[in-house]
């Protein structure tokens, strides 16, 4: 028969046991100081929560910035060359930095392969492939190369720098988004 107290042993507990037994106590018997203690002592809680996790995300964005931060100077460096190359019309000679360029890419491409930088790779690699032989000044004047072919390598050579200054600018921006 322990289920059925009697009233005056309820009354003797504590009146924040019968808050957490479920019984029916009124508000009227709690201290105002224990509840401004407790609500004081939540938010605190929560303040202290909030301001833990924004450092621990704030962290993690910087450590990302970090690990990210070679590779956006690679593409700078990489967009640099390009728009020097845009002017000419590239021959086999002019692209050796752009080759180192582009291995270094592929690197990157392999440490983040969650970055779109494979579109980079494309694009560099499309424009390489347009380039103009070393000796084409002294083909076309013997008339072994038509202009023609000239005019769409030089074509070729301009949409892919286009594609990749492109695809170099998404890559850029996710990185940006990611660290910021």
């Amino acid at each position: 028969m322990h289920c059925a107290a009697s009233t005056t042993t309820e009354t003797r507990l504590p009146p924040c046991f019968h808050l957490m037994l479920g019984s029916d106590a009124t508000q009227d018997t709690f201290t105002s100081s224990w509840t401004w203690a407790a609500v004081i002592s939540l938010a605190t809680l929560a303040v202290t929560t909030y301001f833990s996790v924004d450092q621990v995300r704030k962290s993690r964005r910087t450590k990302q910035a970090k690990r990210f931060q070679a590779d956006y100077e690679l593409l700078n460096e990489t967009v640099v060359v390009l728009d020097k190359l845009a002017g000419t019309a590239a021959q086999k000679a002019n692209l050796t930095i752009l080759s180192e360029l582009l291995s270094r890419i592929k690197q990157a491409e392999r440490r983040f392969p969650d970055l779109p930088l494979g579109t980079v790779v494309a694009h560099v690699d499309a424009y390489r492939k347009t380039a103009l032989p070393d000796d084409f000044r002294r083909k076309l004047s013997t008339k072994r190369i038509p202009l023609d072919d000239l005019l769409d390598c030089s074509r070729q050579q301009g949409a892919a720098i286009t594609g990749a200054l492109t695809a170099i600018a998404t890559v850029q921006n996710e990185i940006d988004r990611r660290t910021s």
